[in-house]
This record gives C-alpha cells, structure tokens and sequence, in this order.
C-alpha cells in the first residue's frame, strides 16, 4: 500500500479559444524525475487522479469558494512530486490532511453521485420476472444467505423497491422474505449493491473510504 501525499490545487479560469477554461499550474515544469518522464497528467492519473470541487467554481460560489472564477481539486502524489510542487507553486499548491480529504472528498466532490448504480439491462430482465427488484439492504443481506424456513415465513421487511423507470429508487414496500428467497442465486446476487455481479451495484466510489480501499493507499500526515 503507497504512502501519497494529498495536494489541494487552486485552479484559475481564463479565456481560450473564445471559452472559459481551467488554467492549470504548469506541473511539466517540475523536473523530469519527480513525474517519471511523463506529463503530469497522466503521472497522476496512476495515483487517483483528480477530484474537483463540484459545488463552487465555474460561475457558483460560497462559503469555501466565495470566488466563482477559482476552481479546487485534489490530487494525491509520491513524497517527491508534492514536495517539488508545493515548492514551485505555493500561491497555488497546498498540502492537506486525510480528515480534510476525506471530507473534500464526500461532501464536495463525490455528493453528487448516487450511492448505487444500475444495470439497466439486467434489471429490466430481472423486473420482467420477478416484478419489482427488491435493493439488498444491510438488515436483509443475511436472508440471502442463511434464510430458515421459520425466518422467512414469519419476517416482513420494509425495503426500498427499485423500479425500471428511470431507473431510480422511487417507492417503499413491504414483501415477505420467501418472495426473495425464492429467486435463483445469480439473481440475489445481482440485487445485492455489495456483490460485483451487474444488476444493482455499490458505487465504490462515492465515499472516500470505498474509494481508498479500492485503490490501496494510505495519506501522509501533516
């Protein structure tokens, strides 16, 4: 697992080509060694690549951002290229702790994203047999394991129902267990969002503990 160092980048807006872009600090100018020889960014898109700040810049602005024309990002990088970066860029370039990107990360850069993601297709299939596609929650994932016949004769369970229509999560029912467990065992795993099978999947990547988990790395302390 990499040590990285976690980089908040202050990006500024300016005209080109008749369009507002992102000016970004001029990371090819850092010495060769410290990006492997390569351009920066595909250098730190090996590492975790880039997480923009979604609720400020590009015309809005608050209380983090209160300028609609500055853009924030964070990067994570190897010891040598923070250090020639906090080096060249220090108007622009600041180094932050995990607690500050973890909550960067999930309440400004990834609080858009939905918490699941759908297979349309494989749920479509899914609803043509079974109706509505029960989401497996927490509190039901051991009755697609375990499930007695006692448990699921006598258990009723308030769930979240997904239905095709936009494919969204949009009603709440009750369904006795046998309903479920009656389906084959490729089609629980399909519905359950922490199983890899398409169907309704876990987004592993809307909450930076799933995401520093995936990617395997640890951030440097302040």
């Amino acid at each position: 697992m990499s040590e990285l160092v976690a980089l908040r980048i202050k990006i500024k807006r300016k005209f080109s080509g008749g369009q507002m872009q992102n000016d970004y600090p001029n990371f090819n100018a850092l010495p060769d060694n410290v990006r492997d020889d390569m351009d920066w960014c595909c250098f730190i898109d090996q590492f975790t690549s880039w997480h923009y700040d979604k609720k400020s810049g590009f015309g809005e602005s608050d209380s983090y951002n209160p300028d609609e024309r500055t853009q924030y990002g964070i990067f994570c990088v190897p010891q040598s290229f923070a250090d020639a970066a906090l080096l060249m860029f220090s108007d622009a370039v600041e180094q932050v702790n995990e607690s500050d990107f973890t909550w960067f990360y999930d309440d400004r850069a990834h609080a858009h994203e939905s918490e699941l993601r759908y297979d349309a297709e494989v749920l479509s299939g899914l609803r043509a047999r079974y109706g509505t596609i029960p989401v497996v929650t927490a509190e039901l994932a051991e009755f697609f394991t375990d499930t007695t016949e006692d448990d699921k004769d006598a258990k009723i369970v308030e769930y979240e129902v997904a239905y095709l229509s936009g494919i969204k999560i949009k009603d709440k029912t009750k369904i006795k267990i046998d309903k479920l467990v009656e389906m084959e065992v490729s089609d629980r795993k399909a519905i359950n969002p922490d199983h890899p099978s398409p169907g309704i999947r876990k987004n592993k990547d809307r909450f930076y503990a799933d995401f520093k988990a995936r990617k395997g790395f640890t951030i440097k302390a302040l």
